[in-house]
């Protein structure tokens, strides 16, 4: 079978959660004997406009693009470049040559934004199966975020209708739509978007194992967060409030604890302040992915502070899989995950909730020398993943 996958960023430009998933779906189905090409984006700057990457497995190919740079963009600007995808003409022709050339029997298609929303309408006119997995909100809001306190703009705003209308229009011949999450699925479905189409709520596949159970040690004393240095993630809120949450731990006559912070972001700077003001804050930047394994079998406990809504946090799983305690805010699919992966969750920007949680776990480790995973993910293997497709397109 000839499968085309696609992502707007991927390997080794950037990595999270859906750019892991794609590489390990295109290697799996390549070593299964399926032919597999990768389309993503690449940094704007290069000489040429295709760059193709043959991997000893599969077939990247990506296009030159402005997309890593919005965030160092204004507003106004940024409303301008979305543009090409809501209008559906970006990248048309590179489509339409791919598919017309490469012949897929199945497009699978993840995040969008800078790779053209009429993907779906050029598989339909070419009789092409095409599937879409949803990994945030971005459908419903262009940036992809959505934060505590800002759901209802998403209806009472007229330009988020009009841009749910046309993400709507564009995704629609879709012949599955794919939520790791109850809650994502819930919520786009909560907004009436396609609510028609087919849902399937499908995990991503990852190569992990994840533990039955968690460390526990007898004192808590190193925390970790990991993840994109923003207000959004918390972050900022975190290392504020951490000398405050060592005065709770005092108070309690529980042992002060050290924060490290691993990542990247515009709060990079502050946070660099914060650490040389606080001896209990370490700040790491951003590491490769086996050191930041290394450092959640390390770590005690770590922490999940996010004011947006998450989706599927792979953190999360990877945490479980280091067979590390973790405490993550309780709301969205941050929660949804936490609670089948057995980890206890608090109020996000709630000092008090979040040492509630740290001392209940405190208390189970005078007890106990592990704490007890949940039992309520299933990790599907890539062929599983794609046999579900495949039994939901016919």
């Amino acid at each position: 079978m000839k499968i085309l996958l696609a992502n707007n960023v991927c390997y080794p430009y950037e990595r999270g959660g859906a750019e892991e998933m794609v590489r390990y779906l295109a290697e799996s189905w390549s070593e299964a004997g399926h032919r597999v090409i990768v389309a993503a984006l690449a940094p704007g700057g290069h000489k040429i406009n295709e760059i193709k990457n043959q991997s000893s497995l599969y077939q990247t190919v990506y296009w030159s693009s402005n997309y890593y740079n919005l965030s160092n963009i204004s507003q106004w600007r940024r409303f301008i470049w979305h543009l090409p995808d809501w209008l559906g003409f970006r990248n048309y022709f590179r489509w339409r040559k791919i598919l017309k050339k490469f012949k897929p029997d199945i497009v699978v298609l993840n995040n969008l934004t800078g790779l053209g929303f009429q993907v779906h309408h050029l598989c339909c006119r070419l009789g092409i199966p095409s599937v879409q997995v949803v990994h945030d909100v971005q459908y419903l809001q262009p940036s992809g975020l959505l934060l505590l306190g800002k759901e209802e703009a998403l209806v009472n705003n007229w330009l988020a209708k009009g841009y749910k209308t046309l993400t709507e229009y564009w995704l629609k011949p879709a012949k599955v739509l794919i939520s790791p999450s109850q809650w994502l699925m819930d919520f786009y479905q909560h907004h009436n978007w396609l609510k028609d189409n087919c849902w399937l709520k499908l995990g991503n596949p990852l190569k992990i194992h994840l533990s039955s159970a968690y460390r526990l040690p007898n004192q808590l004393r190193q925390a970790l967060f990991v993840g994109q240095l923003t207000s959004a993630k918390g972050i900022d809120w975190l290392a504020g409030q951490w000398s405050d949450f060592n005065k709770l731990l005092l108070a309690a006559g529980l042992p002060e604890a050290s924060l490290t912070i691993i990542g990247d972001g515009p709060l990079l700077p502050y946070l660099s302040r914060e650490a040389s003001l606080d001896n209990h804050l370490r700040l790491m930047g951003r590491l490769e992915h086996d050191m930041v394994l290394d450092q959640l079998k390390m770590a005690d406990v770590l922490i999940v502070p996010s004011f947006c809504y998450e989706n599927w946090p792979t953190i999360l799983l990877e945490a479980a899989s280091s067979g590390s305690l973790a405490v993550v805010v309780s709301h969205g699919g941050a929660k949804e995950l936490a609670e089948a992966l057995g980890y206890l969750t608090f109020e996000a920007g709630n000092l008090n909730s979040l040492f509630n949680a740290w001392s209940q776990l405190s208390l189970a480790a005078a007890k106990l020398t592990y704490w007890p995973a949940g039992e309520g993910v299933e990790l599907m293997t890539p062929n599983d993943y794609l046999t579900k497709i495949l039994q939901n397109i016919s």
